[in-house]
């Protein structure tokens, strides 16, 4: 590459869709066959001088403040993120840019982004993320989440993980943790996300017994702090032996390696949607330099990326899937399947994009045609 390449535009468009079939109910969203829900995101594009232009799209910040996070950017340097990512690392929108700027480094050297971040493997396994949970139908008792868990079993998930929070009563969530382990226990690694929903530490101590008796993978944010406590959580891992997965509400790779240090979790929730995937790797191999597995929120091309570059990560996150619904995400990737219940192999396994970037062809004319609004910053 000759010379040193500058960012000279950005453009920025928010857009919207609607959702059938999903709903709110007490701030979550869950499944109702009779509701339709407007969702919104967001796609960036970054030029530089050099022709390369860097793409990521699916993020759900305001696009004002990515507009004005924008002008901090024409101008400099691409290959610098480091640097960009230490001036944006406390603002909800650095990592909209760090995540676009890693696909225009790909993009400039014909490379993969996971290859440019190390490379260590081509397909990684998956798990299947419910919505949380429903108001009627599939997913509104405990038995019919085993009924799910037992439909990905025979697909060929290895894992499969529940969010019950639609349940104001703890003895339901207990339930459904023992349903699933007498329907597929040790067929299947199995996981609790109660999104720090318990009220009471009794009721956090109660469910990861329950996840004890049912021998679940991990128990996920489990107590009503928010999970930015360690010492109740540090106290909770004393009393049960299910493992417990933290980080998902905390926003900074300081506030997780806290977490860490703490002794209040087993494994680290990884966040590129918070903290891009600069940030992210940060934390991969903190969290391995102490012998701790890192799992990465959500799905998408650039989480895929980052799994394919690191050894400590166990599952990719196919999120918020149902067994009536074939995709609450956007249908914004036009050459590839990585966000639908359908997207593993027979194995349970994710391939990785292997083009250049992330390997993912936006459908901008989609995001175009479901515009919320457009911004353009020029130098």
């Amino acid at each position: 590459m000759a010379g040193t390449p500058k960012i000279t535009k950005i453009e920025i468009e928010g857009f919207s869709w609607d959702v059938k079939g999903m709903a709110f109910v007490l701030h979550k969203a869950s499944y109702d066959p009779d509701s339709t829900a407007t969702r919104h995101g967001g796609g960036i594009k970054i030029y530089a001088d050099n022709g390369a232009v860097g793409e990521h799209a699916g993020w759900n910040v305001d696009l004002r403040t990515v507009a004005e996070a924008a002008e901090g950017y024409i101008g400099t340097n691409p290959l610098d993120r480091e640097q960009h990512y230490q001036r944006g690392k406390d603002g909800p929108a650095m990592a909209v840019f760090d995540i676009a700027l890693w696909d225009l480094l790909g993009k400039m050297t014909d490379l993969p982004v996971y290859a440019l971040l190390g490379g260590y493997r081509k397909k990684v396994p998956a798990y299947a993320s419910t919505i949380d949970g429903a108001v009627k139908g599939p997913l509104s008792n405990p038995e019919t989440y085993a009924d799910f868990a037992q439909q990905c079993l025979e697909m060929g998930y290895k894992a499969f993980k529940i969010h019950p929070f639609v349940w104001p009563d703890v003895q339901t969530h207990i339930d459904a943790v023992l349903a699933l382990g007498d329907r597929v226990g040790g067929k299947m690694d199995l996981m609790l996300d109660s999104f720090n929903w318990y009220q009471t530490f009794a009721d956090a101590l109660k469910v990861g017994r329950a996840c004890d008796e049912a021998g679940f993978f991990w128990y996920e944010d489990p107590y009503s702090d928010g999970g930015w406590t360690p010492w109740p959580h540090a106290r909770l891992r004393e009393m049960i032996q299910t493992p417990l997965l933290q980080g998902e509400k905390v926003k900074t790779m300081e506030q997780r390696m806290d977490l860490i240090l703490q002794k209040a979790t087993d494994f680290i929730r990884g966040d590129v949607g918070q903290q891009g995937l600069t940030g992210t790797m940060k934390l991969a191999h903190a969290a391995e330099s102490v012998g701790m597995d890192i799992e990465p929120h959500t799905a998408g091309p650039e989480n895929l990326h980052f799994m394919a570059a690191v050894k400590n990560a166990n599952y990719y996150e196919v999120v918020w899937v149902h067994p009536n619904v074939t995709d609450f995400n956007p249908p914004i990737y036009k050459n590839m399947n990585v966000t639908r219940l359908d997207c593993i192999d027979k194995d349970g396994m994710v391939e990785v994009p292997d083009g250049p970037g992330f390997g993912a062809e936006y459908d901008w004319d989609y995001i175009a045609k479901n515009s919320t609004g457009k911004e353009t910053i020029t130098s």
